[in-house]
């Protein structure tokens, strides 16, 4: 490791430290998580240099901590927490248990995930706010490193290089933007929350603004090229729709999307040139040489196939033939990913930990959990370090504060927040 980078890195986090003393006590913790948002999104990419992965860790996890010995907020958890917490500590149980992961990665990914989460869980409504302006920010900057990459640079900050993976939402004319993610299908993940977030307003921009920031979370995901990311978002943003509980919002959010749809159904974008590609694709075809494999998984040793070999050991499993056999070793199935290295223990345990998140998130909470169930059948999602930091945080988000209906506080009170 380089000591200009060592030394880079120190002064950077000592910076960070002294800006996070300068910040308020009320919103430290707003901060905090702002600053774990940013830095899973620019430096925890899995194919990101070791030393800004691990720098960016180590900060992001001292940054966390120096808020909570700061911070007068009340005490964070609460079941969404938990949910988090308990599904990492089995994941690092049986790493434990297994050596399939190396040690310092518990820390500084399924540490800095359960720590994240802990802090992020008892925001009060003001940071929340600050957190969700975080999002739609990151979204805009990442958005123009894109087009940056696409039409100026030679090649991606990090990520899949020394070759070109053709965006099909442009005709193949460009590559498909990745931005500090690593991956397009991270960018896309994203870039499909931020269109969540945006949709669903739970920070109360005006109008002006959550257009804004809807439409660049929109372009972000066509700049990705990821066909089942929009689905995905697609399955998200329908959820929240069918999730209002006022007749009147529900039927001007339903007329609204099936408009879209018509539209779409009626002018020629090519999306059935889209759908025809993706069929004909090796991409289509890798995702059910996944599914295939489960028979075979199913049919391993009894002790193996409860429990597996611990996550990280898949590189296992295609040495024995048990894992589709093409030159890619990438499941890109979380849900079999988990079934391969953590047995059917592992693959329940993770269908519960998403059950009790989902039954105790708000609208906006449960949209980005389908958006990112979905993805679970094309992606190996938590396989990625910044991906699997990122759902955490927003997994444990609490609940957005809105104004009680009908209340008119006395002027020399706050307003009444209800969660």
């Amino acid at each position: 490791m380089s000591p200009l980078l060592l030394f880079l890195g120190a002064v950077g986090v000592l910076a960070v430290a002294l800006l996070m003393i300068a910040v308020p006590p009320r919103m430290i913790r707003g901060v905090a998580v702002s600053f774990a948002f940013a830095a899973a999104s620019v430096g925890l990419a899995t194919n990101a240099p070791d030393v800004v992965r691990q720098v960016s860790a180590v900060a992001a996890i001292g940054v966390l901590v120096l808020s909570l010995v700061r911070s007068r907020a009340a005490r964070s958890g609460g079941v969404r927490f938990w949910a988090v917490a308990v599904w990492w500590g089995y994941v690092s149980l049986g790493v434990l248990l297994t050596g399939s992961y190396g040690s310092t990665r518990i820390v500084l990914y399924f540490g800095l995930a359960a720590l994240a989460a802990y802090v992020a869980s008892s925001l009060a409504p003001a940071e929340l706010r600050m957190v969700y302006g975080t999002v739609a920010g990151l979204a805009a900057l990442q958005v123009a490193l894109a087009a940056i990459e696409i039409l100026i640079l030679p090649e991606p900050v990090w990520g899949y290089t020394g070759s070109i993976r053709h965006n099909p939402f442009v005709g193949d004319v460009y590559a498909r933007a990745q931005g500090t993610f690593g991956h397009p299908i991270v960018f896309a993940v994203f870039c499909g929350i931020a269109v969540i977030v945006a949709w669903s307003n739970p920070a109360r921009w005006s109008p002006k603004w959550r257009l804004t920031n809807l439409t660049v979370a929109v372009v972000g995901l066509g700049l990705s090229g990821t066909r089942s990311a929009v689905a995905a978002v697609a399955v998200g943003l329908l959820l929240h729709v069918a999730l209002n509980s006022s007749l009147t919002a529900w039927l001007r959010s339903a007329v609204g999307v099936g408009a879209v749809v018509v539209v779409l159904l009626n002018i020629d974008i090519g999306i059935g040139t889209i759908v025809s590609n993706l069929l004909d694709s090796g991409s289509w075809s890798h995702r059910l040489g996944a599914l295939e494999s489960v028979s075979q998984l199913m049919a391993r040793p009894p002790l193996e196939a409860w429990f597996g070999n611990g996550f990280g050991s898949e590189n296992q499993l295609y040495d024995r033939g048990l894992m589709q056999q093409i030159y890619l070793r990438a499941v890109d199935n979380m849900l079999v990913y988990a079934l391969g290295t953590m047995g059917v223990v592992g693959l329940v345990a993770l269908l519960v930990f998403w059950v009790v998140a989902f039954c105790f998130a708000d609208r906006t909470i449960k949209a980005v959990l389908a958006m990112l169930f979905a993805m679970f059948f094309s992606f190996d999602l938590f396989t990625w370090m910044n991906a699997g930091v990122l759902a955490s945080l927003m997994i444990a988000l609490p609940r957005a504060a809105r104004p009680a209906p009908g209340l008119v506080p006395p002027s020399a009170e706050p307003a009444l927040l209800t969660a």
